[in-house]
């Protein structure tokens, strides 16, 4: 069939003695048995190879179809994935939020797993409701409460979630978070950074290892989800391609969307395709790409941490039925 999937890892978690057990996803081991699951049931490609199917006259017509690995989010976790895929001869693509190297600071949502992994869910909502008075904003109006006896665990950091994603706005998003991983995370692990992120040395060795780069905001915000000014726009998607390449020497040519659905991306793929900073842009929609699938709206299979290797495969082949 004439087109290719692309699949989604954020945590690579240790194999065994996890600092943080309670971050969710894919073990080490665990990923190694999706590696070789995949390379039987689909033929790896490079980055390089997606564009060409997207802008060349390269075809996908074999009897196994594509697969492209990419990592979202910069997480120090990648260090540890990207060695692994070298081992196999994979060249995946990961995605680098750059405040993670020109501000040294994490992106929000890594802000709120490692929280909420080690301190739980009461305690990052005492240090949420400090910043929301330390910055004047209505507590009444995004206050969040959680009775460990009657409320649902998931839902109650769907809620959390979502919290930052849609309703706080963009700059008080930042600033909250970046507050409670001052005034909690960072006062228990001095470290934090290099816990939660890659470091520019460990993306040079990846670049040394055949692994592409491509960009992921610079902060990760939902781009189309809140409303972002024109300066805005420019610094979370057109800012890090600069500095990228200008730091690696190396081209950027892709993006990913945070979060990735389309309330995350509808008109940010409309300010890319006008920018034309990009070739490429992936999304979490579970599409099969194909020569009709526009660039800038390109689907991946964002993976669950409980997915074995029999899962992951299964939930690919369906997407190919789903678009035969």
């Amino acid at each position: 069939m004439n087109g290719y999937l692309a699949l989604c890892y954020h945590y690579i978690r240790p194999a065994a003695n996890d600092p943080f057990p309670r971050i969710l996803g894919t073990r080490e081991d665990i990923f190694r048995e999706h590696i070789q699951a995949l390379q039987e049931k689909f033929r790896i490609i490079s980055l390089a190879e997606a564009i060409n199917f997207s802008y060349g006259n390269m075809n996908r017509d074999e009897e196994k179809p594509g697969l492209l690995f990419t990592f979202d989010d910069g997480l120090s976790d990648h260090y540890r994935a990207a060695r692994i895929l070298a081992e196999y001869g994979i060249k995946a693509v990961f995605f680098i939020p750059t405040c993670i190297l020109t501000d040294g600071l994490p992106i929000n949502p890594i802000v709120i797993h490692y929280s909420l992994a080690h301190y739980g869910i009461n305690e990052f909502l005492r240090a949420y409701r400090s910043a929301l008075e330390n910055y004047k904003i209505n507590v009444n109006d995004f206050n969040v409460n959680y009775r460990p006896e009657t409320d649902n665990y998931q839902k109650k950091i769907y809620e959390i979630k979502s919290i930052f994603k849609y309703k706080l706005s963009y700059a008080d998003s930042r600033r909250v978070l970046l507050f409670v991983y001052k005034n909690l995370f960072v006062k228990d692990f001095l470290e934090a950074m290099e816990i939660m992120h890659l470091t520019s040395g460990q993306i040079k060795a990846m670049l040394a290892m055949g692994h592409s780069l491509g960009t992921h905001s610079h902060s990760h915000p939902s781009v189309s989800g809140v409303n972002l000014s024109q300066a805005d726009l420019e610094k979370e998607m057109l800012f890090p391609k600069e500095y990228l390449e200008q730091t690696f020497q190396h081209c950027i040519e892709t993006f990913s969307y945070p979060y990735g659905e389309e309330r995350d991306y509808s008109s940010a793929a409309e300010f890319i395709k006008q920018s034309k900073a990009y070739k490429l842009a992936f999304t979490t929609d579970k599409l099969f790409n194909t020569k009709n699938t526009p660039p800038l709206e390109l689907g991946r299979y964002s993976g669950q941490s409980a997915d074995n290797s029999e899962k992951v495969v299964d939930n690919l082949q369906a997407m190919i039925q789903y678009h035969a």
